[in-house]
């Protein structure tokens, strides 16, 4: 049998009618639907995925968008810190040139900076961190300079250490005992008795006591080479190894030892040498 009758119910006509077809159609037909059912599901899927790879698309473009800006406020702040680190470059070679110091080494100063894409960035980050790093070793370093310079002058003598009138200078005179040269290694400021005397700066009590020819004495070590010496003395305030700061009172003007009056001899050694303290006196308060 080469055909199939089939019955189908038309419904205009309200009966049903036998239709013939033959049987490779038939066939044909049914591998048609068969075939059919799976290239659907395809059709369907693909078109999904096409939908779900459209909005992808869209959110990574947005992303895209986003990144871009973010990256271009990064690279906005990142300018705007090279130019602050440039800034404290300049700041840093200035007080070095001013205090005399070496300056960096002009590699190091020079780090670059540049580019706009993200591995660009990057290093121009980690060449900022180390420029960073640089800075902050040498700022400590300058640091460590001015408060070093900053204790030699609270260490060094600059004071006059006591209220009164200059009668001799640092240098060659004519002895007030004798009337023969001899070489006067201080100043004599004549004070009314009991006048205190301030140490002209910080350090440690080296001396307090009585010595021959010049009578109550103060010595102070200042640190950095430093020494002052008070002599003739009536009493004295401090003892040995007291710190003192500059103005405080150590002792009093007397005319203990070999003094023809009430007089404070201030002398000043420097690496154990004796100098002229008007040298390193910087107030004006003594009258000459």
């Amino acid at each position: 049998m080469s055909h199939i009758n089939i019955i189908v119910f038309q419904k205009k006509l309200a009966r049903f009618v036998n239709v013939t077809i033959h049987k490779s159609v038939f066939y044909i037909i049914i591998v048609f639907f068969l075939l059919l059912i799976p290239l659907s599901f395809y059709l369907i899927f693909t078109s999904t995925q096409n939908v779900l790879a459209k909005h992808k698309i869209r959110n990574l473009t947005k992303e895209n968008q986003s990144l871009k800006q973010e990256l271009g406020v990064v690279k906005s702040q990142l300018d705007t810190l090279s130019q602050k680190l440039e800034n404290l470059a300049t700041l840093d070679a200035q007080i070095r040139v001013s205090a005399n110091l070496e300056l960096l080494p002009k590699d190091l100063r020079a780090l670059g900076y540049g580019g706009s894409s993200e591995n660009e960035l990057s290093a121009s980050v980690d060449n900022m961190i180390e420029r960073a790093k640089m800075q902050e070793q040498s700022f400590r370093q300058l640091q460590g300079y001015l408060e070093q310079q900053s204790s030699l002058l609270l260490h060094t003598p600059s004071i006059w250490p006591v209220s009164g009138w200059l009668s001799s200078g640092f240098g060659r005179r004519a002895s007030p005992f004798s009337g023969n040269s001899e070489y006067h290694e201080g100043l004599d400021i004549v004070a009314p008795a009991g006048t205190p005397i301030h140490a002209a700066a910080d350090g440690i009590v080296r001396t307090a006591e009585y010595k021959s020819g010049w009578g109550r004495v103060v010595e102070i070590d200042h640190g950095f080479g430093y020494v002052t010496f008070y002599g003739h003395c009536q009493s004295l305030k401090v003892t040995d190894g007291q710190r003192v700061k500059r103005g405080d009172i150590i002792a009093t003007v007397g005319r203990t030892g070999s003094a023809t009056g009430y007089h404070l001899h201030y002398g000043i050694k420097v690496a154990g040498s004796w100098v002229n303290p008007l040298n390193y006196i910087l107030t004006e308060t003594t009258s000459r």
